[in-house]
């Protein structure tokens, strides 16, 4: 009988713990996973240059590519540092090189002229809504190069044997540009379209037009270079990425 009562209370005073073991279990608020923008985006996207000027009298429009990353320095975004690099080809040709080897076997030699840019400064944007006007301007410098490349045809089409610069000059640029993103899926998405433009005001440069190379007889070449101011407008669509930040809570 002893044993009995001491089975029914320690049953009693277990119950209770149990229950409030349980309830506890039951109302404790499950962690989970949050993930909201960080401070760094990225993005990229194609790119149509246009000189202006006394550059747009020597070269004509250019088809490239530009990168770039932001840093946030406010919670909301709207000042942020830009870095970023580009490059444009505004022409090139192609002349056939079989005669210097032997005559069995196909070469072509390309030469391309481009201008390449890097540049670093602040951009300000419209944090929210489902368009999201930014301006930006930069520092920045760009270089200006003419490449000839030996290459092979037939099976070996479009492998590098060798390379030469035959011009490269580089000049400071200011620029300023502006533009849209537009979020893709909603006002909190990481990805946007990026639709803008960019002015560069360049400063003096020597560079080489298309066919402003000429082989002689003996073997050499002579060059015909061109030197001027180097103002262009960039045009790009692309798209840009915040990186997520991770939280637990």
């Amino acid at each position: 009988m002893r044993y009995l009562r001491t089975t029914i209370l320690a049953a009693a005073v277990a119950v209770p713990l149990g229950v409030s073991s349980l309830h506890a279990q039951i109302t404790e608020r499950p962690r989970v996973l949050v993930q909201k923008p960080s401070r760094f985006t990225i993005g990229g996207g194609l790119l149509l240059s246009q000189p202006k000027g006394d550059l747009a009298n020597n070269i004509g429009n250019g088809f490239g590519a530009d990168f770039y990353g932001l840093f946030r320095l406010d919670h909301d975004g709207v000042l942020s540092l830009r870095a970023d690099a580009g490059g444009a080809q505004y022409g090139s040709e192609t002349l056939p090189a079989a005669a210097a080897f032997d005559p069995r076997v196909g070469f072509e030699v390309e030469t391309t002229n481009s201008i390449y840019w890097a540049a670093i400064g602040p951009q300000v944007m419209a944090p929210v809504g489902r368009v999201r006007p930014y301006g930006n301007v930069a520092i920045g410098v760009m270089d200006f190069s003419t490449r000839s490349s030996l290459r092979g045809t037939g099976d070996y089409r479009g492998e590098t044997f060798a390379s030469t610069e035959n011009q490269s000059d580089d000049t400071r640029t200011w620029i300023f540009g502006g533009g849209l993103y537009i979020p893709l899926t909603g006002t909190m998405s990481l990805m946007s379209i990026d639709i803008g433009g960019r002015y560069f005001t360049g400063g003096e440069a020597t560079y080489l037009r298309e066919g402003a190379i000429r082989d002689n007889s003996d073997g050499t070449i002579t060059t015909f270079p061109s030197h001027s101011k180097t103002d262009q407008i960039t045009w790009h669509i692309g798209v840009s990425y915040t990186i997520p930040q991770i939280t637990r809570r």
